[in-house]
C-alpha cells in the first residue's frame, strides 16, 4: 500500500487533515509581486497547500484559480521548503509543469473545482473558486452548490456526480494570456500542470 493509500485511507476516500503549514517568506513575496495584504497573501497560501492536497490524490488534470497558481509560483520558489513539504506530506513533490496550450473546455478548472467542492467547506473556495460556465447553479450561492456538488458526489460514489462534462469556460473574470480567468494553471491541461497520478 502507497504512502498516499494510508494517508487518505483504504480507499483513498479520505481526506489529509486540512494543512496548518505556513511560510513566512512565501507570504511576505505575495504581499510584494501581487499587490495584497497579508491576510490576502495568507488566504491564497493555504488554499495552495489544499489544492496541493488535491493534486497528490487526483487521477486526473486539475487547474486552480489564478490566485492559487500565483501562490503556487510563489512557493515553488523557495525550493527547498517546497520539496520538504511536499515530501512531508505526500511522499514526493508534486510539480508544476508549464503546458502553453490552454485548456480549451476548461475541463481540468471544472474538474479542479469539483474536487475543491468535495475536499470541504473551508472559508478559501468561495472568494477564489469562481463557478465554472456550463456548470448549472440554478440560483444557488457558491456555497449551496458546492453542498450539492457534494451531495450528488457521495450519492453517486463514481468519480464527482453530475459535474464531470465537457462543456467548457470560467464563470467571472477576464481571459487574458494566463489561459482562462480561473485557470492560469492546472494539473496538466494548459497552463501549468502538476496530476495525474495521484494516489499511489
Amino acid at each position: 500500500m502507497g504512502l498516499l493509500a494510508r494517508l487518505f485511507g483504504r480507499d483513498g476516500g479520505d481526506r489529509l487533515p486540512t494543512p496548518t503549514y505556513s511560510n513566512d517568506a512565501v507570504i511576505q513575496r505575495l504581499e510584494r509581486e501581487e499587490g495584497v495584504d497579508r491576510e490576502t497573501a495568507r488566504a491564497w497560501f493555504g488554499e495552495m497547500l489544499v489544492f496541493l492536497d488535491l493534486c497528490a490524490r487526483s487521477d486526473d488534470v486539475i487547474a486552480p484559480p489564478k490566485q492559487v497558481d500565483a501562490a503556487w509560483h510563489a512557493f515553488l520558489l523557495h525550493s527547498r521548503d517546497y520539496e520538504a513539504y511536499c515530501r512531508e506530506r505526500f511522499g514526493r513533490v508534486i510539480h508544476h509543469q508549464p503546458d502553453d496550450v490552454p485548456d480549451p473546455e476548461a475541463d481540468a478548472y471544472r474538474r479542479g473545482y469539483v474536487q475543491r467542492a468535495n475536499y470541504g467547506p473551508e472559508v478559501g473556495m468561495a472568494g477564489l473558486w469562481l463557478i465554472p460556465v456550463g456548470m448549472e447553479a440554478d440560483g444557488l450561492s457558491t456555497e449551496q452548490l458546492q453542498e450539492q456538488i457534494r451531495d450528488e458526489s457521495e450519492a453517486g460514489a463514481s468519480g464527482g456526480g453530475s459535474y464531470g462534462g465537457d462543456s467548457g469556460g470560467y464563470y467571472g473574470g477576464d481571459s487574458g494570456s494566463d489561459g482562462g480567468a480561473g485557470g492560469g494553471a492546472s494539473c496538466g491541461g494548459g497552463g501549468s500542470s502538476c496530476g495525474g497520478g495521484g494516489g499511489s
